[in-house]
C-alpha cells in the first residue's frame, strides 16, 4: 500500500469521525470577556441577559481567540447611529464591518451579529469603534453534546383496547388482547417486571394465552375458570381470577407479546418492579 493511499485513507477516516461528532452535538454561542473593557450596558432579552462594552476613550478592546475558528461580534447602540460600523484588527490587518439594524428596544438599537471566520494560529482580536454610543460583545462557539433519547422503562406498542379495572382499593388500566390483536410492549434493560392477566369468561373453556419474547413463543399459561367477585370493568361481565407472572431484568431492551391461544379476550397489566 502506497504512502499516498494511506494518507487519503486516513484523511477520509478523520472526516467521517468529525461528521459523527458534529451529528451528536449542537452548536451554541457563549459570550467571552474583553481584556481591557471600558463602561458597560446591560441588554435584557427573552433568551437571557448580557453585558455589552465600549472601549475606554481613544482606545480599542482586545479579546483572546486562541484555538478558535470563528467568533460572532454582537453590538448595540443606546442612540440611533448614522453609519454603524466597527474595525477589526488582527495580524496587522484592519477590516471595517458595517452593522445592520435588526431590532429596536426601548433602550437600544440592536444589530445583526457579524460572524467572523478566523485564520489558523490567531490568538487575539482587536475591536475599534469611533462611535461612543455603540457597545460590543464577542461570542464564541461551544459544542454541546446532544442528549440521547431516553428509553422508557415500559412502553406499550400494540393493544386491542384499554379497560379501567376497579379492585378492592384502587383502579388500574389493563390492556386487552384477543386472537386477532396482540398486546405488545417494550421493557428497558435492567428492569424486572410483573404481569397481571385476567380473561373474559363466556364459556367453560379454559383460557390459554402465550407469551412471545422477540417474536418467539417462550411460555403458555392457563387461567382458572373461576370468576372474581372483587375486580370489575365496564364491558366485561365475568372476569377470571387473575394470574401473576414475574420476569427478571434483562441486559438488553426486550419486546414481549401476549397472544390469545384459546380465542378468549384477555386483559393484562405489565408493572415494573423496583430493583432491590
Amino acid at each position: 500500500m502506497s504512502k499516498t493511499y494511506k494518507a487519503i485513507t486516513f484523511a477520509l477516516l478523520m472526516l467521517m469521525a468529525a461528521g459523527f461528532v458534529l451529528s451528536q452535538t449542537t452548536l451554541k454561542w457563549k459570550p467571552v470577556d474583553f481584556e481591557n473593557p471600558g463602561t458597560r450596558r446591560l441588554l435584557r432579552t427573552a433568551a437571557g441577559n448580557a453585558y455589552f462594552y465600549r472601549s475606554q476613550p481613544e482606545k480599542s478592546m482586545t479579546v483572546k481567540v486562541k484555538d478558535l475558528t470563528a467568533v460572532e461580534i454582537r453590538a448595540i447602540s443606546k442612540a440611533k447611529v448614522n453609519k454603524p460600523e466597527f474595525v477589526l484588527k488582527y495580524q496587522n490587518k484592519r477590516t471595517t464591518f458595517n452593522l445592520k439594524l435588526t431590532a429596536v428596544s426601548e433602550s437600544y438599537q440592536i444589530y445583526e451579529p457579524v460572524r467572523i471566520t478566523l485564520p489558523p494560529g490567531l490568538t487575539q482580536l482587536e475591536i475599534i469603534s469611533y462611535d461612543r454610543d455603540t457597545y460590543f460583545r464577542v461570542y464564541v462557539p461551544v459544542a454541546v453534546q446532544s442528549k440521547k433519547a431516553k428509553i422508557p422503562s415500559l412502553k406499550i406498542t400494540a393493544k386491542e383496547g384499554v379497560h379501567e379495572v376497579a379492585g378492592p382499593t384502587a383502579k388500574h388500566d389493563y390492556y386487552s388482547f384477543n386472537d386477532k390483536t396482540a398486546l405488545a410492549f417494550q421493557v428497558n434493560k435492567g428492569r424486572p417486571f410483573s404481569l397481571y392477566v385476567r380473561a373474559e369468561l363466556t364459556s367453560k373453556q379454559t383460557p390459554v394465552f402465550g407469551i412471545y419474547e422477540d417474536g418467539k413463543l417462550v411460555q403458555r399459561y392457563e387461567l382458572s375458570t373461576k370468576r372474581t367477585s372483587t375486580y370489575k370493568t365496564e364491558g366485561i361481565n365475568h372476569l377470571t381470577i387473575g394470574k401473576k407472572v414475574d420476569f427478571p431484568a434483562q441486559d438488553m431492551v426486550k419486546t414481549y407479546e401476549l397472544r390469545s391461544i384459546s380465542k378468549h379476550k384477555f386483559i393484562a397489566r405489565p408493572v415494573i418492579r423496583k430493583v432491590q
